[in-house]
């Protein structure tokens, strides 16, 4: 996605971007950089987080082992509830920030995890969390009602995962500028991920008769989220190590590696997942995609973006032994095995060098910035 905008944002109106996850809400200022014909995303000072209050009685569905709405049953007075914090939490950040600025508008994009309403306006289903049909109608009235006046109505809940593409295209320091075939995943409480095919970023909804979200997959006998999320992994570790959660800092696996073959163990585990992650993808692409999708097969990635604390962990000094050597020698061998390796050769050949493939995020707040410029093209595109 390229933003290139028929109006420039008044002084008097604030950009923010909101990235929601399962146990945290962010509200991040956002600017403007002209760059040549194009406009470029920046993260500003003023950022506001918060976590979501905890209801007692409310189970997520990952935790009742449920998988889809229907199993769910009828919303229940603490998923109620539960839905109301997290709208509360949110309403706290996007005030938070726009009283920093005090602008006289605040111009807002959101992000969310879960499958969205039919108008997009709510959450339907999330794995993580409860179901909040009425999201975007309740956050306007408690927003409005705190004196923050919007510069333009919140037209809809957006992919967390599409939003951390969005914003790793516009972004001045995004990973994933120029490029032109591209799979991103991020892990946090969950997973979020986002697929550009010809320089253009390509809904996962769109694809996903060939190519599964990556928490409906399974590996080694469990949800592929409990090996990638951030949350599942600290959910292992304490259940191995006889921790309670949430871990302290210097409780977690990647604090206990050095002297814990268990923490060594769980990291190796956690890179073959990850390798069967991006080897799906690879060959899905290569091989998989129907004629009526209109993309000619096959299509060969030139880059795998990881980022939130997945790629933290994926690039951190301490791992690099254990989940990054299990990563690339599962994802070698998965290549061999599926006869990809010739379009990925390790030692560069014609196509590109399989170690140079992989990077890691280094934006932060990509989803926050891609929300962000969402709202802005919307506006900018409005009839002054």
């Amino acid at each position: 996605m390229e933003l290139r905008l028929s109006r420039r944002l008044p002084l008097s109106m604030q950009l923010v971007g909101i990235d929601g996850g399962a146990t945290h809400v962010r509200a991040v200022e956002v600017t403007t950089v002209q760059t040549g014909g194009s406009v470029r995303l920046r993260a500003g000072q003023r950022v506001a987080k918060a976590r979501h209050r905890s209801v007692p009685g409310f189970e997520t569905p990952a935790e009742r082992g449920l998988a889809s709405v229907e199993d769910l049953g009828a919303v229940t007075p603490a998923e109620r509830e539960q839905g109301w914090a997290w709208v509360e939490s949110t309403a706290r950040c996007l005030v938070e920030v726009a009283r920093a600025r005090a602008a006289a508008r605040v111009l807002v994009g959101i992000a969310f995890p879960g499958a969205k309403t039919p108008d997009r306006r709510g959450i339907a289903f999330a794995l993580n969390g409860p179901r909040v049909p009425e999201f975007v109608e309740e956050l306007t009235r408690l927003v409005e009602s705190e004196g923050v006046e919007l510069a333009a109505p919140i037209v809809a809940l957006e992919s967390d995962g599409l939003c951390a593409g969005i914003g790793e295209q516009c972004a001045e320091a995004g990973g994933l500028v120029g490029v032109r075939n591209a799979y991103y995943v991020g892990g946090g409480t969950g997973l979020a991920e986002s697929l550009v095919l010809a320089g253009e970023l390509v809904t996962i909804d769109a694809v996903e008769a060939w190519f599964p979200r990556a928490w409906r997959m399974r590996w080694n006998d469990a949800p592929l989220e409990s090996w990638l999320a951030a949350s599942g992994i600290n959910r292992r570790w304490a259940e191995i190590a006889g921790f309670e959660l949430p871990l302290e800092d210097e409780r977690l696996p990647e604090e206990r590696l050095r002297r814990d073959p268990r923490a060594r163990e769980l990291f190796e585990s956690v890179g073959e997942a990850l390798a069967h992650l991006v080897g799906h993808r690879m060959v899905a692409l290569a091989v998989g995609i129907p004629p009526e999708v209109g993309i000619p097969a096959p299509q060969l990635l030139e880059r795998v973006l990881v980022g939130q604390q997945l790629g933290r962990l994926l690039d951190d000094a301490r791992t690099q032994g254990a989940l990054r050597a299990s990563f690339e020698n599962a994802l070698d061998a998965h290549l061999r095995r599926t006869g990809l390796d010739a379009h990925y050769p390790p030692d560069g050949g014609a196509g590109r060098r399989r170690r140079e493939l992989v990077h890691v995020s280094k934006l932060e707040h990509a989803a926050a910035l891609g929300a962000a410029a969402l709202a802005l093209n919307a506006w900018s595109r409005e009839r002054v």
